[in-house]
Formats: C-alpha cells, sequence, structure tokens
C-alpha cells in the first residue's frame, strides 16, 4: 500500500469513494464510487482528482432542464466544433471513438451542455482548434485550449502503431527504411526515405523547423 493515494470515503463531485476496484489495461487505479443519487460507478483515480468527472450524468440532466437551448449558435463553427468533441467521446459509432472515447478520454460534465462549454472556453478565434493540453486527460477547462493547427499537430500523442518512438517517422520493412511525414494544415507532406533512425530523426527534426517554424 505504500505510495498509494488514500481515497476510500473521499468526496469528489458528486462523488463518494466506497473502495479499490484494481487497475485498468494502462495501469491506472480505479476505484469504486457511489454518486449522490444514489448510481455506483467504478471510476479512474485520475479523473476523480483532475475534476474531469463529477457525477454519474445526473448533474447534466439537472444542467439540462435549465437550458432551453437559448443559446442561438446552433449553426456556429464552436457549436459544431462541441458536437464533435462529444460524438468522439460518447458515441461509439463515431469514426474517432477508438482515439478517444474508446481509449478513456471522456468529457467533463459540465461540458456535455453547450452553455456550460461555451461558458468556460469563450469565442474561439478565426483558425484556432480545441486542443488538449495533456493527450492523455481528458476534455475539461483547466486541460483545454484554442491552438493553431500547427500548434496542435506539435501536440499529437505519438500512435500505437508507431514502433520507432518518433513522432513523424515509422520503418517501412519492405524497404527496409524509415520514412519520414509531418502534418501542416491538415495535409501530410512526405519528406522521404531514410536508412537508419538518427538520420530519419534529423530529418523529422528539419521538417519542423521548416514548416512549424518558431512554433517548435
Amino acid at each position: 500500500m505504500s505510495g498509494k493515494i488514500a481515497m476510500v470515503d473521499k468526496k469528489c463531485g458528486r462523488w463518494t469513494v466506497l473502495g479499490e476496484s484494481g487497475r485498468n489495461k494502462t495501469g491506472n487505479a480505479l476505484w469504486v464510487c457511489r454518486c449522490d443519487c444514489g448510481n455506483v460507478s467504478i471510476i479512474r483515480g485520475a479523473d476523480l482528482r483532475n475534476g474531469s468527472t463529477k457525477s454519474c450524468g445526473c448533474l447534466k440532466s439537472e444542467v439540462a432542464k435549465t437550458n432551453n437551448t437559448t443559446h442561438g449558435m446552433s449553426n456556429a463553427i464552436i457549436y459544431r466544433i462541441w458536437a464533435a468533441m462529444i460524438q468522439r467521446c460518447n458515441n461509439s459509432n463515431d469514426k474517432d471513438y477508438h482515439n478517444y472515447g474508446g481509449r478513456g478520454i471522456t468529457v467533463c460534465d459540465e461540458w456535455l451542455s453547450f452553455e456550460g462549454f461555451f461558458a468556460d472556453m469563450g469565442q474561439r478565434s478565426e483558425g484556432l482548434t480545441l486542443e488538449r493540453k495533456n493527450n492523455e486527460l481528458g476534455y475539461f477547462k483547466e486541460n483545454c485550449c484554442w491552438a493553431t493547427p500547427i500548434e496542435q499537430s506539435r501536440n499529437q500523442r505519438i500512435r500505437s502503431i508507431n514502433k520507432t518512438g518518433v513522432r513523424g517517422v515509422h520503418f517501412k520493412p519492405k524497404l527496409k527504411k524509415y520514412c519520414v511525414q509531418i502534418g501542416v494544415n491538415h495535409k501530410i507532406h512526405h519528406i522521404g526515405h531514410f536508412t537508419t533512425l538518427k538520420q530519419a530523426t534529423k530529418a523529422r527534426q528539419q521538417a519542423e523547423q521548416k514548416y512549424w517554424g518558431k512554433h517548435v
């Protein structure tokens, strides 16, 4: 038990921690929790501590009752950004669900309503997108900001299929060479093929300087 964070009987939002429930596949501690409304669920310790979950969903229902969709922004870009966030985290049929909800990325209770999201994030400036500062955490005020496409590209996590450990570099067995690519404004630029990982890594760094400039 040494080094383990004491959570039993703690109050986190509307959750009360009842006891331990082991760990998930990525090693995160899980806890059995009871919501104030009586529902019981298993929640990641990190989500409890950072506030990305505050209830079983009953808070969302209460917020919805007081919001009669009077924001008048259903056709605005920021509304579509919010709706896309909800879909990729909560809709298992969404094409991007496996990279978000499927790997435990959640939306905090307050942001399940557009009004709550808009109150925290405000209006976006032209060309900016919604970005999570820490890609291992979910969507909540302290972890999100409006960012340029370049800033967002820099912050992308290394995908599980990447075996080199270097973003934008992957090995092609048939060629026996490392392929280097970089994303700029939602377009992929092919940099080239290289014999060693060291050469490929250097080429990727040079590409970042060229395409991302001062943002690197």
